[in-house]
């Protein structure tokens, strides 16, 4: 379990760091631009969902943990990945309202 959730936030800093900013246009002249301007935005809503999901399950294995270490431990597991997913919310939002207004 710990393996996915490294890559699940691998995948995330990889989210964070192309960022598309407001003024970004669809390229589709080669892969690396297709990629970048269709596939990318196109995925985040979904890695989205799988990151605040794993949260849920946070919360859910929080209930049953009886240890304080294991309760502190994934309590600030759970922060972190709020604070992530708010994080990368918030680079990807100026994106977002351009296209959609």
């Amino acid at each position: 379990m710990g393996l996915l959730r490294f890559l699940l936030l691998l995948l995330g800093f990889v989210f964070l760091i192309l960022a598309q900013d407001r003024n970004t246009e669809l390229m589709l002249d080669d892969a690396i631009g297709a990629f970048l301007t269709l596939a990318l935005p196109a995925t985040l809503p979904i890695y989205l969902m799988v990151l605040m999901f794993d949260i849920i399950m946070i919360i859910v294995k929080l209930s049953s943990l009886e240890h304080a270490e294991e309760k502190y431990f994934f309590k600030k597991v759970m922060m972190f990945e709020i604070g992530f997913t708010v994080t990368i919310m918030y680079s990807w939002s100026s994106y977002f309202y351009s296209v959609f207004i």
